[in-house]
């Protein structure tokens, strides 16, 4: 998928200088940009033989000039276009391997030389410009980072299949014959292992060496050794290079001139298109394979450059570029790793170093026919076998070490039915085993975020002592679920059976379940909350649903979830539910019936508590009504003896935010009135109440008049903030828990 490194990149590098033209960078960018075209040729080459072998073999000359086509135009469009000046386009491993499958069926369903030719040649177009439309879609709508969530080991799968495509397809070009279980005989007949045994060790010797030598120099010398090596030879031999052409040991011979030939009308009327559709898969395939491998060329550009690169812009460059090869049936194209950081070894990291390889690429589809003819196979078959040999190290050897065991697993089963079935079949497994992990992952994911008891989580209702007390001695029988992410059908059982599980072990009148952190909800999850419906019934515990989204809250009603008295109930939000089931606990009605004295009293006992109602005007206050108006002057504080009473946050363009509720025994307003702040929030009476008022002048009397009884209203008024804080605390912990 990414072409590894032809020279090993060097991480201490600083960061690639800023394009320009400047005299001292003409000189490092001539010589960078001549070296890495004529490198561009002979991995366009290589491609080129992956591509037309076989059957397709006598059309070879028009593959490479198709391959440098491509070349020069990505060079040349990538380097004015990218986010990095030093950044160089190129042919690449991945959609070639898979371009090479689709040829070979292309090749198979045609009949007769020119249809084949035609048929092949437009759809290796099509294909590079569906590769362009699609990556130029994804940076313009900046959706480069959609790709990353293919799963690692799929990706691995796939970079092994495609390693394995690579290695096979190098020997085929070499021996000239098919890799295969069937093949495998004649390619070890003594006859045929001179074609592609030196080149499969010349292929793992470059591997072993390019781990430990990281001079710029040493592929290019690697390939003029092994022609001066392998004419020596044959010299020593006896062969001409006539013979040695007629024995398949070189490319050639190609015509002189141009290699390049653009789709001509005769061509395009020759296409047997019923020979190209069953290729659609692999056509899907080779562009999505293309785009991640894009995505991780350009990370590992960022990590070997220490620079940040604009991934939507780095695929609306490769998209156009495609886009351009494609017009022209060239191969698919992007940012090469190893050339990149080639050429910031070279000192060359320039937009001229990329236009200048273009030009050597451009001269070579052009002028170089005759030249390339006289390339032994040996050195593009063992580029080829070093390609493969690098995925396969990578994803097979290594990945053993840092993948935990399924998903290396999942690597070596795509790597083994791409090997033995093909390609598209591997897909298919992959996407099987992407979509199995997803949901397997997903399903060890919990969507509860806290699960707590009503003994430690309380709403924001303060009570009195007596209905605390109820609430710690019977607060198990409530159980509150705060839900979070998407709720699918394996986390939604997985939460069925917590509930089921709870109700077994603990008493449990009521279950909220919270969903104001949920995302999403699976059609095929309502099953499982119809079925705790179902176990609400049985069980005798009523089912809370508080916080749902008005699209969760008609998804219940089309599943036939509907409020239900004792079994199922619907409430705004998590608090909302809490005081309902501390309401059910506590019987709050008869608390109308105490005195305020009683409540205060129980604080701080004596007669001077006593008196200090006496000081006080007592009000009722009806429904709806304000006690307390948000911003008013802290003139008054307030003791309840009966109702109810809610303290709001108003808020303008949104519903009042309640801070807490109130009940009898409770004070209202006394943070204001001690700190002589103006109100923070409103008050409102939830239900009919009355109250007790102590005024700033009349408790400046008390402490004038009474000292004791003043005294014992301070006491008051800290043990009941103190309550309140303690409160606050406690449910903070719950949620922390």
């Amino acid at each position: 998928m990414t072409t590894p490194p032809l020279s090993p990149s060097d991480t201490d590098r600083p960061p690639g200088r800023r394009a320009g033209f400047r005299p001292a960078q003409l000189v490092p960018a001539l010589l960078g940009g001549s070296l890495l075209g004529i490198l561009e040729i002979a991995l366009a080459t290589s491609f080129a033989a992956l591509i037309f072998s076989g059957d397709l073999a006598p059309y070879l000359s028009r593959g490479i000039g198709l391959a440098l086509f491509s070349s020069a135009v990505a060079l040349a469009l990538n380097s004015l276009l990218t986010s990095y000046p030093a950044l160089l386009g190129g042919n690449q491993d991945a959609p070639a391997a898979i371009m090479a499958v689709m040829a070979a069926g292309v090749a198979a369903l045609t009949i007769g030389g020119e249809a084949r030719l035609a048929t092949v040649v437009v759809m290796l177009g099509l294909t590079t410009l569906a590769a362009g439309l699609f990556l130029l879609g994804l940076g313009v709508f900046r959706l480069a980072g959609l790709v990353r969530y293919l799963p690692y080991p799929v990706a691995g799968g796939f970079l092994a299949g495609t390693g394995w495509l690579l290695l096979v397809g190098g020997i085929g070009t070499m021996s000239h014959r098919h890799f295969s279980l069937a093949e495998l005989p004649d390619l070890l007949a003594p006859a045929a292992l001179p074609y592609w045994l030196p080149g499969a060790l010349l292929g793992a010797l470059i591997l072993a060496l390019s781990g430990r030598i990281r001079h710029y120099l040493f592929l290019p010398c690697i390939i003029a050794a092994t022609i001066i090596v392998f004419f020596l030879v044959a010299a020593l031999f006896g062969r001409s290079p006539a013979a040695l052409s007629a024995g398949g040991w070189l490319l050639g011979p190609f015509p002189a001139g141009r290699l390049w030939q653009p789709v001509s009308a005769a061509e395009l009327a020759a296409v047997e298109w019923p020979a190209i559709w069953p290729q659609l898969p692999n056509l899907i395939s080779a562009v999505v394979i293309s785009a991640i491998a894009l995505l991780l060329n350009a990370s590992g550009l960022e990590l070997a450059t220490r620079r940040d690169i604009d991934m939507n812009r780095e695929m609306k460059a490769a998209g156009v570029a495609n886009l351009a090869a494609g017009l022209g049936a060239g191969l698919i194209s992007y940012a090469q790793l190893s050339l990149t950081v080639l050429s910031e070894r070279l000192g060359a990291a320039t937009r001229l170093t990329g236009l200048v390889a273009a030009a050597i690429c451009g001269v070579g589809a052009l002028l170089g026919g005759a030249a390339l003819g006289y390339v032994p196979t040996i050195v593009f078959g063992a580029l080829l076998v070093y390609l493969g040999l690098s995925f396969l190290w990578e994803w097979v050897v290594v990945a053993r070490r840092r993948l935990p065991t399924i998903d290396y697993a999942i690597v070596l089963l795509i790597l083994g039915v791409i090997a033995a079935v093909g390609f598209l079949p591997g897909v298919v497994v992959g996407i099987i085993a992407a979509v199995i992990m997803f949901v397997v992952s997903y399903s060890r994911t919990s969507i509860v975020k806290h699960a707590l008891s009503g003994a430690t989580f309380k709403s924001r209702v303060t009570r009195n002592a007596d209905d605390r007390a109820a609430l710690e001695a019977l607060g198990d029988q409530a159980y509150f679920l705060q839900l979070q992410g998407f709720i699918f059908f394996g986390t939604a059982n997985g939460l069925l059976e917590q509930v089921r599980a709870r109700a077994r072990s603990t008493p449990t009148r009521y279950v909220a379940l919270d969903f104001r952190q949920v995302i999403g909800l699976d059609s095929t999850a309502l099953l499982s909350f119809d079925k705790m419906r179902q176990l609400a019934r049985e069980n005798g515990f009523t089912l809370l649903l508080s916080g749902l989204s008005p699209g969760l809250r008609r998804q219940f009603s089309r599943g036939g979830i509907e409020a239900e008295p004792n079994v199922v109930r619907f409430d705004a939000d998590l608090d909302r539910a809490a005081e309902w089931c501390e309401d059910q606990i506590c019987a709050t009605a008869a608390d109308a019936e105490r005195p305020l004295a009683s409540y205060l009293q129980d604080i701080v006992p004596g007669e001077a508590t006593r008196r200090l109602v006496g000081y006080m005007a007592r009000l009722t206050v009806e429904q709806g009504e304000h006690l307390i108006e948000q911003g008013a002057e802290p003139d008054d504080l307030f003791f309840i003896e009966a109702g109810q009473l809610t303290a709001h946050l108003e808020v303008a363009d949104a519903p009042p935010l309640r801070l807490e509720t109130m009940q009898g025994g409770r004070a209202v307003g006394e943070l204001g009135f001690y700190l002589g702040t103006r109100r923070a929030a409103a008050v409102v009476a939830d239900r009919p109440s009355v109250v007790y008022r102590l005024s700033q002048a009349t408790l400046a009397r008390i402490e004038r008049d009474d000292p004791e009884a003043a005294h014992a209203c301070h006491r008051v008024v800290v043990h009941l903030l103190g309550e309140r804080v303690l409160h606050l605390v406690r449910a903070v912990d719950a949620l922390q828990a």
